[in-house]
């Protein structure tokens, strides 16, 4: 039984040996020393680049970045690319900087330059262009632009008040000045009455006559006015264009408020997108006592501030079922045998978690069932949490605590091997089936699925 085990546990590790070799072949890139040849340029802003950046020719990957240092003057950063043997880079080739996802990573594009030119040797500092820039400030020009268009069609309306103003100050003049004609008339009148009432007493009955015409068109066209008639009677009474001129102001100043808002809630929502980290786990433990392998996987959300994360992730656990097979023989005696089956079952994981320096308390759904958790981690290779769950009246809670660690620990490095780890510890301590286990996993942040998740966030906010 002892010798069974051992070979189990031998199986273990060897499948485990075998799997961690096949994540470093798969997660390899295909650059390294071997078919690759290093370049320079010098980038005026290195905003969103880091070592492993890629760097597209047309489309396509044709290497990669290795290192970004400071310049020496340090208003610019010095990036070293290695690029596959078989890229021609010719004389007056060029570079930029271009974003790659609306999280702020962004890629470098070559341009090979003219294959008339002569062949740049590797090691040869390489032209740079402007162009790129990150996809904020492109959201913010394309949100300006549309600003200005809304801006320019306001100023179209009050351009066509003023024409409608001006057109009534034309007509009003108008209609003034032949008031004062019709004035100079009455006046002109007035004094030809008194002429002929004192050259030609026989005329003025015809004088008077055409006097009180003169009065009757000037009291009409008086009326006219008072009415609401004719051309300045309907431009100073007409209630219609008035309201239709104030709602035309009311509704500019509701699109003005509107493309504020738009402007506001775009760069929030950029912001907060930008600020959002994934964490990926995978790993499985092998137990000792039943002999059995729990695996699982977990998707971590954690905000730029640090402060807290939200988990959810889904685990394969087997569940020892026991029954007896009785088996009669001659006579009254009976012969009992007891055999344990085991089947697979899932179980779900939903967390919420809150960190205090260098304790985190979380809680949530552990194994499908509610439960609260503590994790110390005192140095960044290592961390011991304790998981208290499946709380039931027949039997007491399941109390799992384990130790993990990190021992190739390094963000930095571009070592594939740094995001493994070993976790050991003890499953259902307080109970009489305790078991203890031995494992590992892979844990890793990838900025390819990062940005994936913001482009579905984005089309879900815009949804």
């Amino acid at each position: 039984m002892m010798l069974t085990r051992y070979v189990k546990v031998a199986l273990f590790f060897i499948v485990l040996g075998v799997l961690g070799t096949a994540y470093v072949v798969l997660s390899a890139d295909g650059f390294n020393g071997f078919n690759t040849v290093p370049y320079d340029a010098v980038l005026p802003d290195a905003t969103g680049l880091s070592q492993r950046s890629k760097v597209y020719m047309a489309g396509v990957q044709v290497g990669k970045i290795e290192e970004i240092t400071l310049g020496s003057n340090g208003q610019a950063a010095q990036v070293r690319m290695a690029i596959l043997k078989g890229v021609e880079i010719h004389n007056g080739a060029q570079v930029s900087r271009r974003s790659s996802s609306i999280l702020g990573t962004s890629m470098i594009a070559l341009d090979p330059g003219d294959d008339f030119e002569p062949i740049l040797p590797p090691g040869s500092m390489i032209g740079t262009r402007g162009g790129g820039g990150d996809l904020m400030s492109t959201a913010t020009e394309v949100l300006e632009e549309f600003k200005i268009k809304h801006l320019a069609l306001l100023e179209v309306s009050i351009e066509t008040f003023n024409s409608i103003a001006g057109k009534i100050d034309a007509v009003m003049d108008e209609e003034l000045a032949r008031i004062s004609r019709i004035l100079e008339n009455t006046a002109s009148i007035t004094e030809n009455v008194d002429t002929i009432l004192a050259a030609q007493g026989e005329n003025i009955g015809m004088s008077l006559v055409e006097l009180r015409i003169a009065l009757e068109n000037i009291r009409a066209i008086s009326d006219q006015i008072a009415s609401g008639k004719g051309t300045v009677g309907g431009l100073i009474y007409d209630d219609e264009l008035y309201n239709s001129a104030l709602v035309t102001v009311q509704e500019a100043e509701v699109a003005i408020v509107k493309l504020q808002s738009a402007i506001d809630g775009a760069g929030e929502f950029l912001n907060r997108a930008n600020n959002m980290g994934l964490l990926i786990d995978s790993g499985a433990v092998y137990g000792f006592n039943s002999g059995n392998v729990r695996a699982g996987a977990s998707l971590r959300l954690e905000p730029a501030s640090g402060d807290r994360w939200y988990r959810i992730g889904v685990n394969g656990a087997p569940d020892g079922i026991t029954s007896r097979t009785v088996t009669k023989t001659s006579g009254s005696v009976n012969t009992y045998e007891d055999r344990t089956e085991t089947k697979y079952s899932f179980s779900v994981d939903a967390e919420i978690a809150r960190r205090f320096g260098i304790v985190t308390a979380r809680g949530g759904l552990i194994e499908s069932t509610a439960g609260i958790g503590v994790d110390v981690q005192p140095v960044r290779w290592a961390a011991l949490s304790a998981e208290l769950f499946k709380f039931q009246n027949d039997q007491r809670p399941n109390l799992r605590s384990a130790v993990t660690l990190y021992p190739f620990f390094d963000p930095e490095a571009n070592n594939p091997l740094k995001w493994l780890y070993i976790k050991a510890g003890i499953y259902d301590a307080l109970n009489k089936n305790r078991d203890f286990f031995l494992g590992g996993g892979v844990r890793f942040s990838d900025r390819e699925i990062k940005g994936l998740m913001g482009m579905a966030f984005t089309v879900t906010a815009a949804q």
